[in-house]
């Protein structure tokens, strides 16, 4: 009995975390676009991220969600935040040195009326910049 218990609560871990069915790449900050087959319901939004900084940093990800050339979601992610869930996940701050590598659920989600093609622009900007800063790679990836 305890191992039916265990297998239904790992096989519900992971399928909360949902497939990837997108992803908008970002090798520094700027504004890129990708298309994904979405159904109607929650999306939510991932980051893989490889990001080193030193002082203090604010950086998020600005996520317009449309279908048929028409807006029908917006959220705003920050990547440097309390991840909820992490993979192959490594944070370091000692000092004033910081760094993020891995990929990790992002605090934000929306949620589509109607599902088809929708094209996901995303935005990511640091409205604080630290000192120095190396990004080699933060892409947004959306999950279904």
């Amino acid at each position: 009995m305890n191992r039916i218990v265990l297998l239904v609560l790992t096989s519900s871990a992971l399928l909360s975390c949902g497939k990837e069915l997108g992803r908008v790449p970002f090798t520094s900050v700027g504004t890129a676009t990708a298309t994904a087959p979405l159904a109607a319901g929650e999306v939510a939004f991932w980051t893989d991220i490889d990001l080193e900084y030193e002082g203090d940093a604010a950086l998020a990800y600005e996520v317009e969600l449309s279908q048929g050339g028409a807006p029908v979601a917006k959220a705003t992610c920050d990547p440097l935040a309390r991840l909820s869930v992490k993979e192959s996940w490594v944070e370091t701050n000692l000092g004033a040195s910081h760094s993020r590598h891995g990929t990790g659920k992002l605090g934000c989600s929306v949620t589509l009326a109607a599902g088809g093609p929708t094209t996901v622009k995303a935005t990511l900007a640091f409205s604080h910049k630290p000192a120095k800063v190396t990004l080699r790679k933060a892409d947004l990836v959306v999950k279904q």
